[in-house]
């Protein structure tokens, strides 16, 4: 076995503590007291969950009917799935680092950070836009949500022009330009914003199992979708644990429901966050693991027997 594939079989076993450790170090911080007394209806966190789970999915179609075809759709679900994982146990967003690691072996560092980045600024151009549409249609009316949404939004329009601008004027990003803004980049910005519509259903039902009816449901959901994504751009704690709940509050609050039945709402739908998220990203994690390093184990086995 050489002493990179040693490496490698380390780096894995390091990160497998750490994500274990840190799995029960962010659980442990959830105070989840508020929701004993709830009348909670489980089949709706259930559907919540999958819903959630399948958002992943489809975010990971972004790669394999978008933006680079050659990676099939279990290698995009575990970039996917198990950045999210991480970012819900480790701070500062972590997790998007970690997708790195599971692009197919021969992509050049450079080429990984690309596929990157690139579905970030996807991510961050859905978010925007499904929260400034969600916005008016919840009748929310939070003066300062309201107007860092909009701040948002000409921000993206202006960054696009200077960027388009920039790329006519230097070659390396008129190449880049070339190669990227394509059709498959456009397919891969719908496949991302069609998770986050997903997102949203999921959001909607937590709120509807919480026994808000779904009615009132949908506008409560729409103004939470909205705070709580913008929350989400604060590198910050584990999984936005505090944060998360704040901008349930805030969306909550601007549609007049009390505080505590807030802060109630913002832990059941965290809560359906990692019951979707850590299960999904820890299989996917092995699945990974096993790929990678399963015969290299395998044959350290055998010469030991």
């Amino acid at each position: 076995m050489s002493n990179k594939t040693k490496l490698k079989l380390i780096f894995g076993i390091i990160i497998t503590i750490l994500v274990l450790y840190y799995s029960f170090k962010t659980l442990g911080s959830l105070d989840l007291s508020p929701l004993i007394h709830a009348n909670i209806n489980g089949w709706l966190v259930f559907i919540s969950i999958a819903v959630t789970i399948y958002s992943n999915y489809i975010r990971g179609l972004g790669y394999t009917l978008g933006i680079d075809p050659k990676i099939n759709r279990l290698t995009a679900l575990q970039i996917v799935g198990i950045g999210h994982a991480a970012n819900m146990i480790l701070p500062l967003h972590i997790g998007d680092g970690l997708r790195f690691a599971f692009f197919p072996g021969d992509y050049s560092p450079m080429r990984r950070a690309k596929l990157v980045m690139i579905p970030a600024i996807a991510d961050s151009i859905a978010i925007i836009l499904v929260s400034l549409l969600a916005v008016p249609f919840s009748g929310f009316k939070d003066p300062t949500i309201v107007r860092i949404l909009w701040i948002l939004f000409f921000a993206c329009i202006v960054l696009s022009i200077v960027f388009l601008v920039a790329s006519c004027c230097v070659p390396r990003l008129r190449s880049y330009m070339r190669q990227y803004l394509t059709i498959s980049m456009l397919n891969m910005v719908l496949w991302v914003l069609l998770s986050y519509v997903l997102l949203f259903l999921a959001t909607w039902a937590g709120l509807a199992a919480f026994g808000f009816g779904w009615g009132h449901s949908l506008r409560l959901s729409l103004a939470v979708f909205a705070t709580t994504n913008l929350i989400g751009f604060i590198p910050a704690s584990p999984g936005a644990v505090g944060l998360f709940e704040y901008g349930v509050i805030i969306g909550l609050a601007g549609l007049g429901i009390r505080q505590s039945d807030a802060l109630s709402a913002g832990l059941l739908l965290h809560v359906i966050q990692y019951a979707a998220l850590l299960p999904l990203g820890i299989v996917l994690f092995v699945l990974a693991l096993r790929g990678k390093y399963g015969e290299t184990v395998k044959k350290i086995l055998h010469q030991k027997m």
